[in-house]
């Protein structure tokens, strides 16, 4: 269980455009939001990070399967050598769709986020649950291999095994448990179901009982605070030499649906970004990005969470967050 599950990711969100309107979505996608990235531009996002020592492309959104470009940009990633996932809500998985990128995606992350009707209350649509299962089914018919990201809430931890259930059961071979943080709608309509420590914990212990039960390969997007302290190089709270490409010392790049190109997670604050792809290739917004105070920002949160109380189990990218947006300068004329 850990914060990155082998090589360094580039996450592409494509499209904020969706079939669904969740009410945990992080970027706040819909099917009445339109933007999006065009493929030349993404194509080139892909060459660049390759060089720079990105082996993972991650498609997210939105939903990926409704960018019309989607097949191009994992063929884009594949001529790197990059290995490819896309995350999905696999209620649309038609199997015309499933077949634009058999043999182009080597895992599909499909969310499923409790029982039939926490599931399907997250969703805002009844359903839902049923179509994602469905979705599952198709893609392991198709070969492909599936996995389950459940976000994690103070209302679902005790529903892990309902999940890990239902995602076997349908084919997935992978679950992983990513804890709800207050991002995008989730501000509005889920901002007091951020799990705490108890919830972590109990997650822990659940996904020990659901991989032996299950035979399912478990992860959950927390650390052990002992972990945390002993390896200050993985979060990057470890000085390092200039000259280390990016991908060997930041393990994820994200590139959000209007072409900001933000460290670690989708919505980190602005002030941390290295640019736009839409006014300059993603090797010269590196070239010319001052990573020290995002380096700063990563050595005084991980100091903190060493020394502080917050538990056995740390979610760091949500810490690391939350930090980016503490003591922002306040505006002018308030």
């Amino acid at each position: 269980m850990g914060q990155r599950g082998g090589g360094a990711v580039l996450q592409v969100h494509p499209t904020r455009l969706c079939n669904l309107r969740c009410l945990h979505c992080y970027s706040s996608s819909g099917p009445d939001v339109a933007e999006s990235v065009p493929i030349a531009v993404l194509s080139q996002v892909v060459a660049d990070a390759a060089t720079l020592g990105y082996d993972v492309l991650n498609v997210s959104g939105g939903e990926p399967f409704l960018y019309p470009e989607l097949s191009a940009l994992l063929r884009a990633a594949r001529a790197t050598g990059m290995r490819t996932t896309i995350t999905t809500n696999a209620v649309a998985l038609t199997q015309r769709r499933i077949g634009l990128v058999r043999g182009l995606v080597d895992l599909v992350a499909v969310s499923l986020d409790g029982d039939q009707e926490t599931h399907d209350r997250i969703r805002d649509q009844e359903g839902c649950f049923g179509r994602a299962l469905t979705g599952i089914r198709r893609l392991t018919e198709a070969g492909i291999p599936v996995g389950v990201v459940t976000t994690l809430t103070q209302r679902n931890a005790t529903q892990l095994g309902d999940v890990a259930l239902a995602a076997s059961r349908s084919g997935a071979l992978l679950l992983q448990v990513h804890p709800l943080e207050p991002e995008g709608a989730a501000s509005r309509f889920l901002a007091g179901e951020r799990p705490d420590a108890v919830e972590l914990a109990y997650a822990a212990v659940e996904l020990g009982r659901i991989a032996e039960e299950h035979g399912l390969s478990v992860q959950l997007d927390a650390v052990p605070r002992t972990v945390l302290a002993r390896r200050p190089a993985a979060f990057m709270a470890a000085p390092i030499a200039g000259s280390t490409p990016l991908g060997r010392w930041l393990p994820r790049l994200v590139v959000e649906a209007n072409g900001a190109v933000v460290p670690v997670s989708y919505g980190f604050d602005r002030r941390y970004a290295l640019g736009n792809v839409h006014e300059r290739s993603l090797a010269d917004l590196v070239g010319s990005w001052d990573a020290s105070p995002f380096r700063e920002l990563c050595r005084t949160t991980w100091q903190r969470l060493v020394d502080g109380r917050t538990g056995p189990l740390i979610p760091w990218y949500g810490h690391l967050v939350r930090a980016s947006r503490a003591h922002r300068p306040a505006a002018a004329g308030r």
